[in-house]
């Protein structure tokens, strides 16, 4: 079966490198000519692990198109990995994927064998591929005979999402009809070996996924108000704590230990969109709190900060990591983006900031009065006070080398006893 990807955006392009390297033959479509032509010229519009070698290595499998029409007619089945925006409501907006659907369905209607499906694979608000078909059939397409509109999101991470698609927990199939269960043929041709797979309606997979995320967010945040209250009780280590309640084969360690506010494009706008969903159906919003709780999470961080800056007012701050996570390049909503924000409330003078992945502007730079150091060593040279806001190995043998330093390890990353610099841990009595 010859499959199409609508969409070269973050999850696009590496979905369409990893049915690539399983000898898949894949035609790419995006309406970014900018990035179709840096994919044709084999280099990687993001930062984005295993992405470029994958390029590099799978390209013949993988077919540029700057036309629509052919994508449609030479495929049997086109991904659409397209924005799905959330709106001021919370909710996603489905704009980009009704426009996509409406240039599908001209080109679909002059063809003659009709039936192709189109696998809806953003994410999405419950009851939307149900709004989808109706808005096919109402462009002069019958639906399950000229199309079938299936639903199958990806549980992904920036920074791990090629090997999150290689080796998935399960693969999630919405359709509400029989000829969607083609794409568990799909797949295990795709898989060699055999894997989970959740054939649901397409409103009960639309329910599952989002509810996924803010599970997730739940169990981050239920780490972090055991970490609050270890923090605040003398002689408890919040990490020995979270260990061990993970060691309960019920609740389990993935997800639960020291560390900062959940953040990124998934976790909390999924959490608002479920939140939004629910109403009118549950009295009681478990992920309203749980975002309320998050929020929390950097003015706790501050209060670590002025306490300790408080006797020492000329420390000079270094904040460690910009992006939301090591491996990807959003700054924007990120825990760091949000400390940095609040700390200009506190205080005027500069922060020292390093992130490897990403140069940020000069105009974010200036905005925030914040000095980028290029070189990690210069970073740690001229910060007193360093704040770790994601784990990374080459951080933490930096801080091990250091001397005379105020770290605050947001991670458990660093063991005390081997530098000579001060460990200030999460989740600890300080």
């Amino acid at each position: 079966m010859i499959s199409s990807v609508i969409g070269l955006g973050k999850l696009g392009l590496p979905f369409a490198l990893f049915l690539a390297s399983k000898n898949q033959k894949v035609i790419c479509y995006d309406s970014n000519k900018k990035i179709l032509s840096e994919i044709s010229q084999l280099k990687s519009p993001y930062v984005e692990p295993y992405t470029a070698n994958y390029l590099k290595k799978y390209n013949k499998n993988i077919h540029i198109s700057e036309d629509l029409g052919y994508l449609i007619k030479k495929s049997q089945i086109s991904h659409l990995v397209l924005p799905t925006p959330s709106l001021k409501n919370n909710s996603f907006s489905n704009a980009y994927i009704l426009k996509c659907l409406d240039e599908i369905a001209l080109i679909l209607l002059k063809k003659k064998n009709k039936k192709h499906i189109i696998n809806i694979t953003s994410t999405v608000m419950p009851g939307s591929c149900n709004i989808f078909t109706k808005f096919l059939v109402s462009k002069g397409l019958n639906k399950d005979k000229d199309f079938l509109i299936t639903y199958n999101p990806h549980f992904i991470a920036q920074g791990t999402t090629i090997q999150n698609l290689k080796y998935p927990d399960f693969v999630l199939i919405g359709s509400d009809n029989a000829n969607g269960k083609k794409l568990i043929s799909y797949y295990n041709k795709i898989y060699k070996k055999k894997i989970k797979l959740s054939y649901l309606n397409t409103v009960e997979a639309e329910i599952a996924k989002i509810s996924v995320n803010s599970y997730i967010t739940t169990k981050i945040t239920f780490s972090n108000f055991i970490s609050e209250i270890c923090q605040n009780t003398k002689n408890v280590d919040g990490n020995k704590v979270l260990k061990t309640i993970g060691g309960d084969h019920r609740i389990g360690n993935e997800y639960l230990g020291i560390g900062t506010k959940y953040s990124g494009p998934c976790f909390p706008r999924d959490n608002k969109a479920l939140n939004y969903f629910i109403k009118g159906k549950s009295k009681y919003s478990l992920p309203n709190y749980i975002d309320k709780i998050n929020n929390e999470q950097t003015h706790r961080l501050i209060k670590m900060i002025v306490k300790i800056v408080r006797f020492k007012k000329t420390l000079k701050i270094g904040i460690f990591g910009l992006t939301y996570k090591d491996n990807t390049s959003i700054i924007k909503d990120s825990q760091s983006y949000d400390l940095i924000i609040n700390l200009r409330k506190k205080f005027s003078k500069k922060i020292n900031v390093y992130d490897r992945n990403i140069k940020p502007s000069n105009d974010f730079l200036s905005k925030y009065k914040l000095l980028y150091n290029e070189n990690m060593n210069l970073f740690v040279k001229y910060s007193d006070l360093l704040i770790l806001m994601y784990p990374n190995k080459e951080i933490v043998k930096e801080v091990i080398k250091s001397k005379n330093k105020l770290v605050i390890d947001c991670w458990n990353l660093i063991d005390p006893k081997k530098t000579k610099s001060k460990i200030i841990k999460l989740g600890n009595y300080y």
